[in-house]
């Protein structure tokens, strides 16, 4: 369930063993005097060695390829001494890429963005990224990341243990109405377009998709959902589009499924802190810190919702017996 980090694990694991294979294959015939790499064996854990050195000094650069839209690509580049600038989402220098008019090369030069004392760290901004690219990329996590998500896969049996944990009755998750299947294709949860992962967490707090198909499938009402587009449906900003019941049954899903995300942890956070006092290798202490974060990010995400269900609750009027 908490996906995303250890899919770009697998998938990296795999590129890997196909790269492995590939260099296996070309090097085969080659003879031992002109080997490029003088006999030594290059295996998967060899070149991932390489690839976590090579990531921990690259930073991503607009490139020379143009993407839809007509902006350039993001790609990897090798920086020598800029790399030596630590990360913050608060930093005091930038990165400025020019473009050389007398040929296509491109220069990249560091300068300051505030006032830089002698023997203060010279900070970048990384990116605006999860703590899984962090730890992939470059080895670290940042405490209190603001753009950490975690991955969940849009799965109408999961939405309908989150509803029954959460005493939402009646729940349609698993037998939309024609009209509220045909919705969910266009926020592309369903069709031949559909994309399944949405992100709990984040800039977002609940992502849009998410957010909408719930709103969606707890309302039987076409007539009220018509009123409304897909973006206001979609906006933790809108205040209650589909009624105040609707929202607050909205919400307390959500933070049944940060409950059950949660769950799949094998610690609480209190256990994690107890093994960091212990004293752990450099590697253990990494991976704890990166669930820590994790799970403090679920536990915000929960506390926000909650939050937002105590201002509604005090807005809702009992009805006319």
């Amino acid at each position: 369930m908490i996906g995303r980090g250890v899919q770009d694990v697998n998938k990296r694991c795999r590129f890997l063993l196909d790269f492995e294979r590939e260099i296996r294959q070309t090097l085969e015939d080659v003879k031992a005097s002109d080997h490029p790499f003088s006999g030594q064996d290059v295996n998967a854990s060899a070149l991932g060695w390489t690839m976590s050195a090579v990531s921990t000094i690259a930073f991503r650069l607009h490139g020379n390829r143009k993407v839809q839209g007509g902006s350039s690509d993001h790609v990897p580049m090798m920086l020598p001494l800029i790399d030596m600038c630590n990360h913050s989402f608060s930093p005091n220098v930038k990165i400025i890429q020019e473009q050389d008019g007398s040929d296509s090369n491109t220069l990249v030069k560091v300068v300051a963005e505030t006032q830089v004392k002698e023997n203060d760290q010279l900070l970048l901004n990384y990116g605006c990224l999860s703590n899984d690219f962090f730890l992939l990329d470059y080895g670290f996590v940042v405490e209190s990341n603001p753009f950490d998500t975690i991955e969940l896969k849009y799965d109408e049996g999961l939405l309908d243990a989150a509803s029954m944990a959460a005493g939402v009755a009646s729940p349609k998750f698993s037998s939309p109405a024609p009209w509220q299947h045909q919705l969910l294709s266009q926020l592309n949860l369903a069709g031949k377009l559909q994309d399944l992962k949405v992100t709990i967490g984040g800039q977002e707090t609940v992502e849009g998709r998410l957010l909408a198909a719930i709103r969606i499938l707890l309302s039987g009402e076409l007539v009220e959902v018509e009123k409304h587009d897909l973006e206001t449906l979609k906006s933790l900003s809108s205040t209650a589009p589909l009624g105040v019941a609707n929202e607050i049954a909205t919400f307390r899903i959500v933070i049944a499924l940060c409950v059950i995300a949660l769950s799949h942890f094998p610690t609480k956070i209190m256990e994690d802190e107890a093994i960091l006092k212990q004293g752990v290798s450099d590697t253990a202490e990494l991976s704890i810190k990166y669930r820590i974060q994790k799970k403090s990010m679920i536990i915000d995400v929960m506390k926000d919702l909650t939050r937002r269900v105590k201002l509604l609750s005090a807005q809702e009027t009992p009805s006319a017996s």
